[in-house]
């Protein structure tokens, strides 16, 4: 069971769209959604946007209505252990352009650089700006993780602990990500 504080959106909260948001977005498969879209370090709102707009169609257009479900998701998250990354991070889609990205409290953010003359030879560092990374190879930025699901599946990485403790004693930790083999 979820609380809600409504705070500043108590008015709207008080109508029917917000008791009919708040009902929708407490449903056991959307906070699912929100936390699959969470665990992907994507915008949480972008595991709901179809959904969204399918129950409640032009109702959610509206900016305050959008704050709103952003103040609503916040909630839900923290009470199930996310905490904020980042907010107003850039999402291309209806209805909304900008969103907050959650986390979870024991993560730990990595970036990887590729190697410009190898791509599947990845340096894997904690650092973005002025990362020390071995030298003698040309390193260009690739991605941002957290996730350990993006750590498994994109880097082949299984132990983000282990990770954490080789990029902290040598400055980096070279993965080498071999090619997936496409289905006939």
């Amino acid at each position: 069971m979820f609380i809600y504080n409504p705070e500043k959106f108590a008015s709207l909260y008080a109508s029917e769209l917000g008791q009919q948001i708040w009902t929708f977005l407490t449903l056991p498969e959307n906070v699912a959604r929100l936390e699959t879209a969470s665990e992907l370090s994507k915008p949480a709102v972008e595991g709901i946007e179809e959904q969204l707009l399918e129950a409640f169609r032009e109702d959610v257009l509206a900016d305050r209505v959008k704050q709103m479900i952003g103040h609503m998701v916040r909630q839900i998250l923290e009470q199930r252990g996310w905490v904020l990354d980042q907010g107003d991070v850039k999402v291309q889609s209806v209805p909304f352009m900008k969103a907050a990205r959650y986390r979870r409290p024991d993560w730990f953010t990595f970036h990887a650089f590729r190697n410009t003359s190898d791509p599947r030879d990845i340096a894997i560092t904690d650092r973005r700006q002025n990362a020390s990374l071995p030298v003698g190879v040309r390193w260009t930025y690739y991605a941002t993780f957290a996730s350990p699901i993006k750590a498994a599946v994109a880097f082949g990485v299984r132990d983000l602990g282990q990770l954490r403790q080789q990029v902290h004693a040598n400055g980096y930790q070279r993965v080498r990500v071999e090619r997936m083999l496409r289905r006939a």
